[in-house]
């Protein structure tokens, strides 16, 4: 009886460990969520589409660049490929947060219903966390992304745009 009682012991609390993990795993995928969620990838788009307008207002208004603009300018064409990058990233990103949310699902349904032998649930899980871990990293370099695309728009659209038109508006007179 008492070895009956010990295999019961065990196996319950490996299943509560599984259980445990499988919780945290969902946890942790729920927080990638809301930090990717919190991003704006229209206010990404709209300063792109500044960046485009400014890039165009320069080339037909500047010819030759004071050191300070160059070096503005310099720092601003970074959205060039920043921008296009963070969306390409944030939709892969937001799809695998999405797949790996229902990988997780499944995978709790298929330890519930005893579809995965006890003995590999270990490699299934400590693959889902290795996924999960691949999804944190994109979404960090997302957030790296979106804060320099932020930054440099903020201080550089307007002070560039008013350079631009002030020159322009010099040529025209």
């Amino acid at each position: 009886k008492i070895t009956y009682i010990f295999i019961f012991l065990l196996f319950f609390s490996c299943s509560n460990e599984n259980a445990s993990r499988i919780n945290i795993l969902q946890a942790k995928l729920e927080n990638l969520n809301k930090n990717s969620s919190a991003m704006n990838p229209q206010k990404v788009a709209e300063a792109y589409i500044g960046y485009k307008e400014n890039l165009k207002l320069v080339r037909n208004c500047v010819d030759t660049l004071e050191n300070k603009f160059a070096q503005r300018m310099n720092n601003y064409k970074g959205l060039k490929k920043t921008c296009p990058q963070f969306s390409r990233t944030y939709e892969l990103t937001k799809k695998n947060i999405e797949s790996q949310s229902k990988q997780i699902k499944n995978l709790k349904l298929d330890i519930y219903n005893k579809f995965i032998p006890t003995d590999s649930i270990f490699y299934y899980l400590k693959l889902e966390e290795e996924n999960i871990q691949k999804i944190a990293d994109d979404v960090i370099e997302l957030m790296e992304l979106y804060e320099f695309i932020n930054a440099v728009n903020d201080s550089l659209y307007e002070p560039i745009k008013q350079y631009a038109e002030n020159i322009c508006s010099k040529k025209e007179v």
